[in-house]
């Protein structure tokens, strides 16, 4: 994943520039955690999703960006505006 855009970023915590970011990728959106580092260069943050072998669970071999698929554009825009809601408490 490249650099991200500072126009698909906010910043949540400005002492560890950690944020949230939009990301697409062909014609679904998603939100990813990011991170802006001292140079101001931001970037997604990875992890190593867990697999299980004998019975454990260990981190798997393939990196993959931290995110959370929202949909095609209007099923994004939909599922923001419920989270909305959710955080309003209605």
């Amino acid at each position: 994943m490249p650099k991200i855009d500072e126009g698909k970023f906010i910043e949540v915590n400005s002492r560890y520039g950690e944020g949230v970011a939009v990301d697409i990728y062909g014609k679904e959106y998603s939100l990813v955690s990011a991170k802006k580092n001292k140079s101001g260069e931001i970037w997604a943050e990875w992890c190593y999703p867990q697999k299980y072998e004998d019975g454990k669970r260990v981190p798997g071999d393939k990196g993959i960006p931290v995110k959370i698929c929202l949909g095609l554009k209007e099923q994004a825009i939909q599922r923001l505006e419920q989270l909305i809601l959710i955080i309003e408490g209605r």
